[in-house]
C-alpha cells in the first residue's frame, strides 16, 4: 500500500481549515445580510465612521485656513502700515532709500481721487468688495477656462499685496474675501486708501505715490493735478510694462487715452474738477 507523503498530508489539511474558514465567513455574511436589522446596523456603523473621518479631515482644513488669517480685531493703524512696509521694502531689494511713505495728508486730492476712479471709482460706496463685478468677472473666468479677470477693489488689492502671496486659485480668492471684509471691518475707508497709495507698483521698482510723483513729474504727491494723476492710474494694471511702452517710448495709445478721458470725466461728473479744468486736462501735455 503506498503511503501519503508528509507534505500531501499538511496540505489536506491546510485546504480543509481554508474551507471551513471561507464558509465561516459566509455564513457570517449571509446572517447579516438577511437579517434587515442588522444590515440597517452595519450600514449605519459604516456610514458613520465615514461621517467622522470627513468631519475630522474637514476640521482640520478649515482649521489651518482660518487660523492662516490675520487677526485685524487687535491690530492697530500703525501695525497695519508696518507690516504694508515691510512687504514693499521685501520687493526692492536694497533698494529702500527710493521709498518714502506718503501720509493721506500729503497726498493731493487730484491725485487721490485720480487713482480712486481710475482703479475702483465706487471705492467709498462698497464694503471692501464690488460683487456686480465679481460676478461678471467670474462668468468671463468661466467662458476664458481660466483666471483673467479679478475684479479687485482697492480693498482686495491691499489685501493681496499685504497679506497673500499665493497664485490664483479659488481657494486664495475666497480667502481674499473674507480677509477684505474683516479689514474693511477694521480700518477705515481713508487708513485702507493710504496703504494702497504707499504700496502700488507704478514702474520697475517704483512704489508708492510719493516716489512715482518724483519720479514721473519731478514734483510732491500734493503738487500733483489730476491730469497728473489719472497718468499714475494709467500705469497701474501693468507698471513694468507701461513703463516701457508708454514712458519711455512716449507715447500714449489711443485704448489708453480713452481711459485718461474717462477718469477726467468722472471727476468732472462728481465735481471735482471743473469744466475748465477738464478742457485743459484733455490735452495734457505729459512728455
Amino acid at each position: 500500500m503506498k503511503e501519503k507523503l508528509p507534505h500531501e498530508s499538511v496540505k489536506k489539511k491546510f485546504n480543509l481549515r481554508l474551507k471551513e474558514k471561507i464558509r465561516s465567513i459566509v455564513e457570517r455574511v449571509s446572517y447579516v445580510v438577511l437579517s434587515p436589522y442588522r444590515f440597517f446596523r452595519l450600514i449605519c456603523l459604516i456610514t458613520g465612521f465615514l461621517v467622522c473621518v470627513f468631519i475630522g479631515i474637514m476640521g482640520i482644513l478649515l482649521y489651518g485656513f482660518f487660523s492662516s488669517m490675520p487677526d485685524f480685531e487687535t491690530m492697530t493703524f500703525k501695525e497695519l502700515k508696518g507690516i504694508a512696509q515691510g512687504r514693499v521694502i521685501s520687493k526692492l531689494n536694497g533698494k529702500r532709500a527710493s521709498y518714502r511713505w506718503s501720509p493721506l495728508e500729503e497726498i493731493s486730492r487730484d491725485l487721490l481721487y485720480a487713482v480712486v476712479m481710475g482703479e475702483d471709482a465706487s471705492y467709498f460706496e462698497h464694503k471692501g468688495i464690488n460683487y456686480d463685478a465679481l460676478i461678471n468677472a467670474f462668468a468671463e473666468n468661466i467662458k476664458r477656462r481660466k483666471f483673467v479677470y479679478g475684479a479687485s477693489t482697492i480693498s482686495q488689492q491691499v489685501v493681496k499685496n499685504v497679506f497673500l502671496y499665493s497664485s490664483k486659485t479659488l481657494t486664495r480668492k475666497l480667502k481674499e474675501l473674507i480677509v477684505t471684509r474683516r479689514m474693511e471691518d477694521r480700518f477705515s475707508k481713508n487708513q485702507i486708501l493710504e496703504i494702497y497709495l504707499n504700496i502700488a507698483e507704478f514702474g520697475p521698482d517704483i512704489f508708492g505715490v510719493g516716489r512715482a510723483s518724483t519720479y514721473y513729474f519731478k514734483k510732491k504727491p500734493n503738487q500733483v493735478n489730476a491730469a497728473e494723476g489719472a497718468f499714475l492710474a494709467l500705469m497701474l494694471p501693468s507698471p513694468r510694462k507701461y513703463h516701457h511702452s508708454i514712458f519711455q517710448n512716449k507715447y500714449i495709445a489711443s485704448r489708453h487715452k480713452r481711459k485718461l478721458r474717462r477718469i477726467l470725466k468722472d471727476m468732472l461728473y462728481k465735481e471735482l474738477i471743473s469744466p475748465q479744468q477738464y478742457k485743459r486736462y484733455l490735452n495734457y501735455s505729459y512728455f
